[in-house]
């Protein structure tokens, strides 16, 4: 019994001081802008056909296509990554019968390639979509993306930046507030709010199968924004 009185009169007196703690909360925020040095650029390579052998044969002519134009500029098997494959039917319905059957198949693969030369954004773009001309299969470009290599790095480095800001609004509320701080409490990194430069596929449709193509593709690469921020919680005396 006397060891159970002094276990509740233990928690009775921690939760009196839990409800006693004074915070300040606050969020420190700091942003950097960045000349970008990378694109990633998203392509979906396909083919169809009236059989799904046929299609994965048109796929796989795509895929070459592409495979050149990644080595004439250069870019190393570990900057490329497919993310996905798929293979499945087409359908056609009809409107007499209120049915649909397969009219063919269609194969795709989606890539993700990280160029390190953004200067040369544009003319790969336009060396993967101006040799794909066939009806049967193509390259299609998703989206382009700016971005920085080092993100991670520079985003740690701003932490301790949003840190120090966090602070700095914590002791002016204190001395508006007529009391001092007495140390930290609860501190946590938050989500980046920055998106990279995306540049999406209807800004960058390529010319129709046979159609003549006009001037050559370019992108204003901006800036990339990266920023550092948390969350702060502040004892007060």
């Amino acid at each position: 019994m006397r060891k159970l009185f002094v276990l509740l009169f233990l928690t009775t007196s921690l939760n009196v001081f839990a409800s006693e703690v004074r915070l300040i909360s606050v969020t420190g925020t700091v942003e950097k802008s960045f000349k970008p040095d990378i694109v990633h650029l998203s392509l979906n390579i396909w083919g169809k056909g009236a059989s799904a052998k046929s299609a994965q044969k048109n796929s796989a002519e795509q895929n070459e296509i592409v495979k050149s134009s990644l080595e004439t500029f250069k870019i190393k098997k570990t900057d490329v990554n497919t993310t996905s494959y798929n293979l499945n039917p087409e359908y056609v319905y009809d409107q007499k019968t209120g049915k649909s059957t397969i009219s063919g198949y269609r194969a795709a693969q989606d890539l993700v390639i990280t160029l390190r030369k953004i200067e040369d954004a544009g003319p790969l773009v336009d060396s993967l979509t101006s040799t794909s001309k066939s009806m049967s299969g193509g390259v299609s470009v998703n989206s382009l993306a700016f971005d920085l290599d080092k993100r991670l790095d520079e985003q740690n480095a701003l932490l301790g930046d949003a840190v120090r800001a966090a602070e700095g609004q914590a002791e002016v509320l204190a001395k508006a507030a007529k009391v001092k701080l007495k140390g930290i409490y609860r501190l946590s990194p938050r989500g980046e709010i920055n998106p990279v430069v995306m540049y999406e596929k209807a800004a960058m449709m390529d010319a129709a199968p046979g159609e003549k193509r006009g001037a050559s593709t370019t992108f204003m690469p901006g800036e990339v924004k990266i920023s550092g921020s948390v969350s702060a919680e502040y004892i007060v005396e």
